[in-house]
């Protein structure tokens, strides 16, 4: 199935005077939830579905506490996890304690396999 695309008129921000000019803007198509992943692995394996939802829900628990500790947490060649975050500068390293993070983020890197997976993807005009 094909990413799929609108086509969305943006105003350039290093000249906001220049013409605007039109951009593909992917959009989402669907969803798949963790019951959906269980689903599709029961169908390929000997495990079922309850067993697997029960293998997956432990697995990102464990996921979400860890990258809360601060680990990188590496799943497979699929996806690497981590927090990360911006804080207020000041002006000596002595200054700069935890209450100068002002928010904190998830950064998701792709692995090989779901960059090479996005590599093959086509895409479809949205109608």
């Amino acid at each position: 199935m094909p990413i799929t695309f609108n086509a969305i008129q943006k105003r350039n921000p290093q000249d906001p005077d220049a013409t605007q000019k039109f951009y593909a803007d992917i959009v989402g198509n669907g969803e798949t939830t963790l019951s959906d992943l269980a689903k599709y692995a029961s169908t390929v394996s000997t495990v079922s579905k309850a067993d697997i939802l029960a293998v997956l829900e432990s697995t990102f628990s464990k996921i979400a506490d860890d990258v809360a500790d601060g680990k990188i947490v590496y799943v497979g060649e699929y996806f690497t996890l981590q927090a990360g975050g911006s804080s207020e500068g000041k002006d000596t390293a002595e200054e700069v304690n935890a209450s100068s993070i002002k928010s904190v983020k998830t950064i998701f890197r792709p692995g090989k396999m779901i960059k090479d997976a996005l590599k093959l993807a086509t895409f479809q005009k949205k109608e």
